[in-house]
């Protein structure tokens, strides 16, 4: 059995999944129209080394195409640029490209481009998102379509990468020439080629004619907007400014269904929350546990969410993954008030200054920092300041590390973004949390090719990651993409994003 069909059987079980949407497409898709998508913030880069940063991942599909795709409905793997991804022991794995691909320089999309993308992804000098899953392989080409991938261990979770990390490819022949321009003109062999990009406003991509999997991309255009308040993107929706959208609020999503629009809902992993730093005074056990025992989820979400579940802990009762450690704990201010004093006493009286860091021009992001606020202002000695930042300031501090608590959802349906966030070395481990029982059990997840102990490993892990106060949120993480009657083919992709080259506008 291949390592990616291993996987799909024990990510059948996982929460999450695109659910219907209100009405089914007219007749077969057709060619022609615009896609204008419209999200709160916009992508950082659209180089393929830091395409897995953010936002990013969605117009990077739409240049580079990936080399593999996760199906959110399915929990399965599916080909892209690349046919397959198979293994027999997790340790030695193939990587086999479809034939005939080109860029749109001419240059050939081949094994060779794969392999200087990815060695490209190690330059230190690019500070790539991609590297540490680069580092954890060697690979070397076979022939024209076939990489050959070593796992330096077992790793049954390998085709995660190929689907994010590393899943994109440009051309080399326009990387060499560009140099540290290629991220602001990109050559792909993707759907899309982009053809503009007005930075803060909107990105503009073109039907790449050449694309291999005719008569896809079936839009003539993409545009992607910029839009930071829920409001005003619904507002554009309305207004047939935008005809595709992204929301994390229900209650946009009941409006349109109401108006006869079409909702394609997925469920993701974790919540709408905060990432909790384990440094500076956040590196004490005792300041960390007052944090949690201050959270009041059920005030924040009936006064910012309301009519929405209140998530009483990191996975909900039907999870495979649940387990009653999962369970937040309860609100318990004297509790926290007696596990300041103490680190105060400790630390020579100061009062513990912390930071909650989100992104600018979210009026719901706003009032949830100021219900925070208030909560954590209930304990003598413990307060928080709101820091909103614009998207590229944002990014930058979510990578750096540079936050205490920082608005935060793991991303993604696949619960590999575990992995990822809270192992000590994981790629996207920015707050510094380390717990050798967490790194115990999402190791057994890599290394274990049996689906009920891959999921007993996933409940333990987060077990630990609740007992030590690294990830809190109030709302089980979902996102809708709401579009117009006339626009179909909507299919949920990483976190915000759908699959470009199937959606498509009834002419």
């Amino acid at each position: 059995m291949s390592a990616g069909a291993a996987l799909s059987l024990m990510l059948s079980a996982c929460s999450g999944g695109k659910e219907s949407a209100q009405n089914e497409p007219a007749g077969d898709p057709a060619r022609g129209g615009t896609l204008t998508y419209a999200f709160n913030t916009e992508a950082q880069s659209v180089d393929p080394v830091t395409c897995a940063l953010g936002i990013g991942l969605g117009p990077c599909q739409a240049i580079y195409g990936a080399l593999m795709y996760y199906n959110i409905d399915s929990r399965e793997f599916q080909p892209g640029m690349a046919e397959s991804f198979t293994t027999q022991d997790g340790k030695e794995w193939t990587l086999k490209l479809r034939p005939n691909l080109t860029f749109t320089d001419g240059t050939p999309f081949d094994a060779d481009a794969v392999a200087f993308n990815w060695n490209r992804a190690l330059d230190p000098a690019l500070l790539s998102p991609s590297a540490a899953a680069a580092t954890g392989i060697t690979w070397q080409v076979s022939d024209p379509t076939t990489l050959l991938v070593t796992s330096k261990k077992v790793d049954y979770q390998l085709p995660n990468y190929i689907a994010e990390d590393l899943a994109f490819v440009g051309s080399p022949t326009a990387i060499k020439e560009k140099g540290k321009d290629f991220g602001n003109a990109p050559v792909g062999a993707g759907p899309f080629i982009m053809t503009n990009w007005a930075r803060g406003t909107q990105m503009t991509l073109d039907r790449n004619p050449q694309y291999w999997d005719q008569p896809r991309p079936y839009a003539d255009r993409l545009v992607i907007k910029t839009i930071p308040a829920d409001d005003q993107r619904y507002n554009a929706l309305q207004a047939g400014e935008i005809n595709v959208m992204a929301v994390t609020l229900k209650k946009y999503a009941d409006r349109a269904e109401a108006a006869g629009m079409n909702v394609s809902e997925a469920t993701m992993m974790g919540g709408t929350g905060v990432q909790i730093s384990d440094r500076g005074p956040l590196a004490d056990p005792r300041v960390r546990e007052a944090v949690g025992k201050v959270f009041d989820n059920e005030q924040i979400m009936n006064a910012v969410y309301p009519g929405e579940d209140v998530a009483t802990g990191f996975t909900p009762a039907d999870s495979p993954f649940y387990d009653q450690s999962s369970e937040w704990p309860a609100q318990d201010i004297a509790g926290a008030q007696k596990l300041i004093d103490d680190y105060r006493a400790q630390t020579g009286g100061q009062d513990v200054e912390l930071t909650f860091t989100t992104t600018a021009g979210s009026p719901v992001l706003t009032q949830v920092g100021e219900l925070l606020q208030a909560q954590f202002a209930k304990v003598n000695g413990l307060n928080l300041k709101i820091v909103a930042l614009d998207g590229g300031a944002f990014y930058s501090a979510l990578t750096s590390g540079n936050y205490d608590l920082i608005i935060s959802s793991l991303g993604g349906a696949n619960p590999e973004n575990l992995y990822k966030v809270f192992t000590t070395d994981g790629p996207s481990n920015t707050s510094g949390f380390s717990d050798p029982g967490v790194d115990q059990a999402l190791e057994l997840t890599h290394t274990s090719n049996d689906p009920d102990t891959v999921n007993k490993a996933y409940a333990d892990a987060i077990g630990g990651i609740v007992d030590a106060n690294a990830y809190r949120f109030w709302r089980h993480a979902k996102t809708y993409l709401i579009s117009p009657s006339d626009v179909n083919g909507i299919e949920n992709l990483y976190s915000y994003w759908f699959r470009s080259d199937l959606a498509w506008v009834q002419q």
